[in-house]
């Protein structure tokens, strides 16, 4: 099969991009809408729902879209994708129900599974590791257009049309990547030979990764980890992972073939992912609590602050990504990133927000940016470690795991925030009219009223002290992705592809 030219490259990438920002865009364009949608719905206990049951189905399913590809091709299995995401979309807009549009989003997290996974192997495929960090810097763009882009949509939707736009808007933008995929990777090289299909290995996939997220989007709303309802499915997740390693280690094809974890570039690269990947989604939750229980400011206010951290990361991986296609290294970049990750990190610890505007933009930006110059390199370095037949399976298990990590992120810093808060709030006077939890009754901007000026005042510093231990974690996190980086070496980066 013809290899597809350089000329063509640019199209490719431009339906790449728009399959990414269809996975991107649906979830911030959706946040905005959910109080819309669960007031329209009647089903404000469900609302969170919406989100999980997106997240949960599209994470569980990133894995097996790698051995699909490597079996029935990029090019089929992306246009599947991305026409389930649509036609899921679509059932969304039409639901009547809190039921029928929790199932319709779970449906639609199998299309954006494929949409994000498939989308990075491709790039894979026809871009050399060498040049491969300036594409990815490209789709850093991508992210950071659609976060700025769907709050902005989906408050209008809301407000001035109305919530099932939020939804209908996937199907022209979803009709245009899948004319431009359809076309563009018709030359894009099909499977040498045959392929078996491990459907017990899939399986497998979605019965350990399906309770685990399940598990770990519950720790906020059980008030920890040591709660049976997070608890239990975490190790009915754990059990099931322990079967589906000892059932890949004995198929000829496995689903996630367990060699991968052989290779020491493979393991510690993702493991050196995984760090920035749970500060990175992290903060995007943290900072603006820090602003909104902190500094109580208005969400209006807090929110538009926030850009910076999206812009300074899609900055810092486009010039990365550069630095790399020049250079020829990659591995110097996240070491450095790492090290300025955790000195912003520590500053803010220190100094704290609400300093003053050009104080928080160089912080948060200088955060977003470090944090880019830190995981874009790493999309180039794990699967320039991979052999060729393993790159569709590698880079899909490699978005998993950054998918995984930016949930366990998510619950790991606020559950962490919580509990100090709750720690620090139960050596004041008074504490008991926080509530049966003290640490989420801390965030709450209702409750200040109830208090004299010392108890005020001593709460006040209790929240200062668990948001700058919080940080204090993040700094943490950040220098153990710079470790993971110590105990791999430099492989060179390819000039070719391998796949055309």
């Amino acid at each position: 099969m013809a290899s597809i030219e350089p000329k063509n490259v640019a199209p490719v990438m431009f339906g790449l991009m728009l399959s990414l920002f269809l996975a991107n865009l649906d979830q911030t364009i959706v946040a905005t809408c959910l109080p819309a949608i669960a007031g329209d719905l009647k089903g404000w206990e469900l609302m969170p729902w919406i989100i999980s049951a997106y997240l949960v189905t599209s994470t569980a399913t990133t894995p097996i879209y790698g051995r699909l590809s490597d079996v029935y091709g990029r090019r089929r299995v992306l246009l599947a994708s991305i026409a389930l995401f649509v036609l899921a979309s679509a059932l969304c807009a039409l639901a009547s129900t809190m039921l029928m549009l929790i199932g319709a989003r779970a449906l639609q997290g199998v299309g954006g599974g494929g949409l994000r996974s498939i989308s990075q192997i491709v790039i894979a495929d026809i871009i050399p590791p060498r040049h491969r960090g300036k594409y990815q810097g490209y789709m850093s763009g991508t992210f950071l257009v659609s976060t700025a882009l769907g709050p902005v949509l989906g408050g209008f939707f809301a407000e001035h049309v109305s919530w099932q736009w939020a939804f209908w808007i996937n199907l022209p933008l979803g009709a245009l990547a899948f004319g431009v995929i359809d076309w563009q990777l018709r030359k894009l090289q099909l499977p040498a030979r045959p392929h078996k299909i491990d459907w017990m290995g899939a399986f497998l996939i979605l019965l350990a990764a399906t309770p685990l997220m399940i598990g770990v989007s519950r720790v906020e709303e059980a008030n920890g980890w040591f709660n049976a309802q997070v608890g239990l499915p975490i190790l009915f997740g754990a059990v099931a992972t322990l079967a589906l390693i000892r059932w890949e280690l004995r198929v000829a094809e496995p689903m996630l073939p367990m060699r991968l974890f052989t290779n020491r570039i493979y393991t510690i690269g993702n493991a050196a992912l995984v760090a920035p990947s749970m500060v990175m989604t992290a903060m995007i939750i943290i900072i603006p609590l820090y602003y909104q229980a902190v500094l109580k400011w208005p969400a209006d206010e807090a929110g538009p602050r926030l850009i910076a951290l999206t812009a300074g990361m899609a900055i810092g991986s486009f010039f990365v990504g550069s630095a790399i296609s020049r250079t020829g290294r990659a591995r110097i970049y996240p070491i450095g990133a790492g090290v300025v990750t955790a000195s912003i990190c520590l500053l803010l610890a220190w100094r704290g927000l609400g300093q003053s505007l050009s104080f928080d933009i160089a912080c948060i930006g200088g955060l977003g940016a470090g944090l880019g110059c830190q995981i874009n390199p790493m999309l180039v370095i794990v699967p320039n470690g991979l052999e060729i037949r393993d790159i569709g399976a590698g880079v899909s298990g490699m978005t998993f795991f950054r998918s995984l990590a930016g949930a366990f992120g998510v619950a790991v810093f606020t559950t962490f925030l919580i509990g100090r808060l709750g720690a620090g709030a139960a050596l004041v006077p008074g504490n008991e009219e926080l509530g049966a939890n003290a640490g989420v009754g801390l965030l709450r901007r209702d409750m200040d009223g109830l208090f004299n000026a010392t108890q005020a005042q001593a709460f006040q510093s209790v929240r200062d002290h668990a948001f700058s231990m919080t940080f204090v974690l993040a700094a943490c996190l950040a220098l153990a992705g710079v470790f993971a980086l110590f105990l791999i070496q430099e492989r060179p980066l390819r000039a070719n592809s391998g796949r055309l």
